[in-house]
């Protein structure tokens, strides 16, 4: 009875892998994914927003990351990425506690304590040198764990491919940022600060991929929804795999 049910289990998921790839191949012959069931009841809204985003890249956010990218050393670069990683910690540890795996909630909590004093605050990675790498999680994800539908497609302003449900998990992330829960106006303006140095910095660092999606597509607006939505599914389907993979054929022998 179990293998049946894996079996068809397997077979649900195969589908849903080939479906995706269909997809992805609709979408670059037709430049334009409508004919699939996307959930975009905001189309009209969406692309604006998109194309304020895009206009705000061209002559503002490409420009800043192609100085800071030429100015400043690799060496400092990391650094920054080091210590905005840093401050994830938090929010890495509380979802992972709420999806229940308790050994990358301890891990979280390690890499935050080394790091934040052998590592001078953030600055440095020396948690890794441990073998504690990071076990990145975030509220949407976490969402996903517990089954919450993704809701439609959303682009917000600012910030890029979205949700319903990943617009609720990005405000939730920012809630156990340890900058903002120090209540000083000190502490709101180094979390803003931080936050437009990453910015920058992951611009300059994932030129490729932004480049490709905003300037080398027929379509960007459906080239980023499609490229969104494919992870969002990820995210919805580790709980699908695992029964998978936990699943020991050879049981009954």
């Amino acid at each position: 009875m179990k293998k049946s049910y894996s079996f068809v289990k397997t077979k649900n998921i195969t589908l849903k892998v080939l479906l995706c790839l269909f997809l992805v191949n609709c979408s670059a012959h037709l430049g334009e994914d409508r004919t699939s069931n996307v959930n975009d009841p905001f189309e009209s809204y969406n692309r604006k927003v998109h194309s304020l985003n895009k206009t705000l890249d061209k002559v503002a956010l490409l420009p800043a990351s192609q100085v800071y990218g030429g100015i400043i050393h690799q060496s400092i670069r990391l650094s920054a990425a080091t210590f905005h990683g840093n401050l994830q910690e938090p929010k890495h540890f509380t979802n992972h506690l709420v999806q229940g795996q308790f050994s990358k909630a301890s891990v979280d909590v390690s890499r935050f304590i080394i790091n934040s004093t052998v590592g001078m605050l953030g600055l440095f990675d020396i948690a890794s040198r441990f073998n504690l790498f990071p076990e990145r999680t975030e509220f949407d994800e976490t969402f996903a764990y517990w089954s919450v539908p993704t809701g439609p497609y959303l682009e917000l302003p600012f910030v890029g491919p979205s949700s319903i449900r990943g617009s609720v998990g990005l405000v939730s992330d920012y809630t156990v940022n340890p900058l903002l829960m120090l209540s000083s106006p000190i502490a709101s303006l180094s979390f803003a600060t931080f936050e437009i140095v990453n910015i920058i910095n992951s611009r300059y660092e994932y030129s490729n991929v932004v480049d490709s999606l905003l300037y080398e597509s027929s379509d960007s607006y459906s080239s980023s929804r499609l490229t969104y939505l494919q992870q969002s599914k990820k995210m919805g389907s580790e709980n699908e795999l695992l029964e998978i993979e936990l699943f020991d054929p050879t049981e009954d022998f």
